[in-house]
């Protein structure tokens, strides 16, 4: 029996995430070699992997709303045509350090569309009862792509030069732009494969839409939008922390060499994999099985995530290395079954603006995430200590937990008439 056509654009769309971040770690997977080929230090990549973040950042809600409101088949397209680009122009970047700045703020931006968009293309293929579970796989592939960065990178470093890694990215985001292109449609019902079964079976099982349009705007000044976007904030500072910097932690301060780093990396990814899908299936299943939407989306996620901060604590406090590397991995595991909750929020706020929602969300996250990788790197350089960063990690998963667990409130945001039409004129809708 033939997959159903929405599995396979699903299965897309892993993949796009998968090529997406591979783009985005594989810088922190060279470091080491970089560091000492170009002779910059933790501060100076701080700055460069933050400087990725703040172009991630700035193109987040205006590529929701745009995604929402135009076509996201051909926004993703875009996406994935800039991003490849100037992956592979990572390498000229070693000519001047503000011009790997440049660079890496540019791959930045043009990946910054593509989760919101994400969301938004979903909303209109996925029934609800199973929405969680397909935007957590959609965005698995981020762990995919961390989890194949790690060997595959530390081969083409170490068996051809670190310039190599970026160039192989760049040819995989090309091949997956033709295939993009070839198979998926902005709609359902625009696709020339979909049978007429299961398409009655989409439309009649979508989100409820809001019986009156109200302009995006209007739903993103939500107080439930900006406490979704604040819980999202204070976790996400760690999290990408720790995608940048765990390959060098690994080597400096726990004392595996570069190709051991290579395959030991592995398992805190794969575990983050393991966390967001499930935490998809989780969610949907607490749906179905009769609890409430709250319970569903936000505290019973969310208790998962406080399961895991003492693991945290202990990855950099114990003595021993392979105990460290478990216990990074059961908190990665463990924090992000919350992105089942955090990623189906916005369908339950307002269903016709899910790409918008999510854009403040990812930019509010990934706003904090600026801060963590410069933090982080330099408190080494001051400190000397790598426990330090991981700690003030565990602080904001803390506050993430109670923002997340006793103020987010996942029903439909309700806009009054005289408000919905004043926020619309001034946007010129």
């Amino acid at each position: 029996m033939a997959w159903p056509v929405r599995y396979k654009l699903v299965g897309l769309l892993t993949a796009g995430s998968t090529i997406n971040y591979a783009d985005r770690v594989n810088i922190s997977v060279a470091a080491p070699v970089m560091m000492s080929a170009l002779g910059w230090n933790e501060a100076h990549f701080g700055l460069v992997f933050s400087s990725f973040l703040i172009g991630y950042t700035l193109l987040q809600i205006p590529g929701g709303v745009l995604a929402d409101r135009w076509n996201a088949r051909w926004l993703l397209a875009l996406s994935c045509i800039g991003f490849s680009v100037f992956t592979a122009l990572t390498p000229f970047g070693a000519l001047a350090f503000g011009l790997m700045l440049a660079i890496r703020f540019c791959v930045g931006v043009f990946e910054s569309v593509s989760f919101p968009a994400y969301a938004s293309l979903n909303s209109r293929w996925i029934p609800r009862s199973e929405y969680s579970r397909a935007q957590t796989l959609s965005l698995s592939g981020a762990y995919l792509g961390q989890t194949l960065s790690y060997p595959i990178t530390t081969w083409l470093v170490l068996t051809f030069s670190w310039h190599m890694a970026f160039y192989f990215n760049a040819l995989i985001g090309v091949v997956w732009l033709l295939a993009w292109l070839a198979f998926a449609t902005n709609t359902p019902a625009e696709h020339p494969k979909i049978s007429a079964a299961e398409l009655q079976e989409i439309e009649a099982n979508l989100a409820p839409r809001p019986s009156a349009t109200v302009s995006s705007w209007a739903v993103l000044k939500s107080p439930q939008v900006l406490l979704l976007s604040l819980a999202y904030l204070l976790l996400v500072y760690g999290l990408w922390m720790i995608v940048f910097w765990l390959p060098t932690y690994l080597v400096k301060a726990r004392g595996f060499t570069m190709r051991e780093m290579g395959w030991i990396g592995m398992i805190p990814t794969l575990a983050s994999f393991a966390g967001l899908t499930s935490g998809g299936v989780l969610s949907d299943a607490l749906l179905r099985r009769g609890f409430s939407t709250r319970f569903a989306r936000a505290q019973g996620p969310s208790l998962c995530m406080a399961l895991g901060i003492p693991f945290l604590v202990a990855a950099v406090l114990v003595p021993w290395p392979s105990i460290s590397v478990a216990c990074l991995a059961t908190y990665l595991f463990l924090g992000n079954i919350a992105g089942g909750g955090f990623w189906a929020i916005p369908l339950e706020l307002n269903s016709q603006s899910v790409g918008a929602i999510s854009g403040v969300m990812n930019c509010a996250g990934n706003f904090a995430g600026i801060f963590g990788p410069i933090t982080a790197g330099f408190l080494v350089t001051a400190t000397g200590s790598w426990a330090l960063p991981f700690l003030v990690v565990a602080g904001f998963a803390v506050m993430s937990f109670a923002v997340f667990y006793f103020l987010v409130v996942p029903e439909p945001i309700e806009v009054t008439p005289r408000l919905a039409k004043t926020v619309a004129q001034e946007a010129g809708v």
